[in-house]
């Protein structure tokens, strides 16, 4: 089975322009990802797990975008919305460090493994009901937001509320099937005339 998910992770992202990296030595990945279960008590998917053995951090130079199954405030009139790239078990924004920087804004069930335009996350299932799912994480809808400027809230818990989160795919691999580069961007997304301001010369307007 892990032979069938290297595959087919491979073939996803290889459709995305983006190739295995030989960065990392397959012991110290093993290692990390072990480490990583233990030290946060969860237990991370083997298919993810086999996608951060094969590459590192992958974050995409073409526009790539997905079909949630649940939209969200995000999702574009088209059903779609964009993605910008996983974090890997090194470098800066490594899987450890945003687990720990949002380990109170999002459910501990879930855990952040890639970014979304506009600082929104995807995020993995890791326990319970929500293991292996895939899940869009609103910031501008998070609780820590709302308590900051007292707006009324059903739950001050943050693994209850989960007004911000929305189903993307049943399974990583589910997820990765759906990303796909946009062709022309110009027609996903409904401009609103209201929302432009349109700036004219002062001689035009002398016209």
């Amino acid at each position: 089975m892990k032979n069938n998910y290297k595959s087919q992770i491979k073939k996803s992202l290889s459709k995305l322009g983006i190739e295995p990296q030989e960065v990392l030595s397959d012991t110290y990945r093993s290692e990390n990802l072990n480490n990583i279960d233990k030290k946060y008590d969860i237990f991370i998917p083997n298919e993810f797990k086999e996608f951060l053995l094969i590459y590192n951090e992958v974050f995409f130079d073409n526009e790539v975008r997905f079909k949630p199954i649940e939209s969200s405030p995000w999702t574009t009139t088209e059903g779609t919305q964009y993605f910008e790239g996983f974090y890997g078990l090194s470098g800066q924004d490594n899987i450890s460090e945003q687990i720990e920087c949002y380990e109170n804004q999002i459910p501990n069930c879930l855990i952040p493994i890639g970014e979304c335009p506009a600082g929104n996350l995807i995020c993995l299932g890791v326990k319970e009901d929500t293991f292996g799912k895939i899940y869009f994480w609103d910031h501008e809808n998070e609780l820590q937001a709302k308590l900051m400027v007292g707006k009324d809230i059903v739950t001050n818990d943050i693994n209850l509320y989960w007004d911000n989160l929305y189903l993307v795919s049943e399974s990583f691999l589910d997820f990765l099937n759906k990303l796909e580069i946009c062709q022309n961007t110009s027609v996903d997304q409904k401009i609103d005339v209201d929302d432009v301001e349109l700036f004219l010369d002062d001689d035009l307007l002398d016209d």
